[in-house]
């Protein structure tokens, strides 16, 4: 079983210098393939369709379409992209949304209010908010990049694994009695199946400002 926190301090450079600088030192020095291994099946999972086959991937130049205001996939292919520094949850969601929420992940849902607009549903772009836990103490955030279906979204998010890293492409099912996205498990890119910890959901809170 996997256990992660979103860490509590923010960098001063950004997020986008970062991913700007990863792509001039890639291009500066050959790197080795990042093995991913091929996705098994898991029989813990039902009435959710297998992504896309996953395969090695090189991560040679990071670009800034990984934090595009558009959340229109440029591949349906979960993919972990390795910075050349340690990314966290926040920082990612806040450029990957253009939400400009500031504090550890668990505590976005209240602070969106009366500045965004908060939902218990999905929508893309929007940012989910993962419940603090005694095991996730900080919660966590990630973006939504597009549906698949009433309980089954994709995701981009950051430091899933207390990585540092960025998972794009991300399945996330929603696996609450009343399919009101209270309870999700997330798609673990390094082994190709869907993880099988259950995580409290918060819920959305999505870029239109409230008035």
């Amino acid at each position: 079983m996997i256990h992660l926190d979103c860490a509590r301090r923010v960098s001063a450079i950004s997020l986008a210098a970062i991913l700007i600088l990863s792509a001039g030192s890639a291009a500066a020095r050959s790197r080795a393939p990042i093995p991913v291994p091929t996705p098994k099946p898991s029989s813990d999972v039902s009435d959710v369709g297998a992504p896309e086959a996953i395969g090695e991937v090189t991560i040679t130049a990071p670009t800034l379409n990984i934090i595009s205001e558009d959340p229109a996939p440029a591949s349906t292919t979960p993919t972990i992209i390795r910075s050349l520094r340690h990314v966290y949850c926040v920082e990612f969601a806040r450029i990957r949304s253009g939400i400009d929420i500031f504090g550890d992940a668990k505590t976005w849902w209240d602070h969106a209010k009366g500045l965004y607009a908060r939902a218990f549903d999905p929508q893309p772009g929007a940012v989910m908010v993962f419940a603090g836990t005694r095991k996730m103490r900080l919660g966590h955030v990630a973006v939504v990049k597009r549906i698949v279906s009433s309980r089954e979204v994709i995701v981009d998010h950051a430091n899933w694994h207390r990585d540092g890293n960025i998972y794009l492409n991300a399945p996330v099912i929603d696996v609450s009695a009343n399919n009101d996205w209270s309870r999700v498990r997330v798609f673990d890119t390094p082994s190709g199946q869907m993880g099988s910890t259950v995580y409290p959901i918060k819920g959305f809170v999505s870029r239109t400002a409230m008035n």
